[in-house]
């Protein structure tokens, strides 16, 4: 059926929006669960569990935000001590950006508590039918991924 492929990415770009809105929604408490951070704090954490010490270019470009917004989230981070900003060895104009072991406790409960919160996004769908739109939604990436690689080496990425 033509027209399909257009479907699917207005529904995928619909979906991601709504996301968006939903982790952006302002609550009661304005801090995440309890814990004492903003849903944007949280992320930066998390990322920063999986891989510690990512300049701030690196999680700039990762949460696609200005390094001005970038910029205060990781002042208050540091004013909580619970990240730090340590400057590069190789290059003195970079700094990484390094979790405390207090931020490494909240990240983890951040981490927790946000898998909860996305269980309730997908609370529509079965778990057939989440496992079946990962499989596609992987399948798709990897297309796109392919298709990416093309463009890359002739200045067009």
């Amino acid at each position: 059926m033509k027209g399909l492929a257009e479907r699917i990415y207005v529904l995928i770009h619909h979906c991601h929006e709504k996301c968006l809105q939903l982790g952006r929604a302002k609550k009661p408490d304005d801090k995440f669960s309890g814990i004492g951070i903003s849903i944007q704090q949280g992320i930066i954490l998390k990322i920063l569990l999986e891989e510690d010490g990512l300049t701030q270019k690196e999680l700039t470009r990762r949460l696609s935000i200005t390094s001005s917004s970038f910029g205060q989230l990781v002042s208050k981070l540091e004013q909580e001590k619970l990240v730090e900003r340590r400057q590069s060895l190789e290059d003195k104009r970079t700094f990484a950006v390094w979790l405390t072991d207090a931020g490494r406790e909240i990240g983890r409960q951040y981490k927790e508590m946000s898998v909860v919160a996305l269980e309730k996004w997908a609370c529509c769908l079965t778990e057939e039918e989440k496992e079946q739109l990962c499989q596609l939604l992987s399948k798709l990436s990897l297309g796109l991924d392919e298709q990416l690689g093309k463009y890359k080496g002739i200045g067009q990425v």
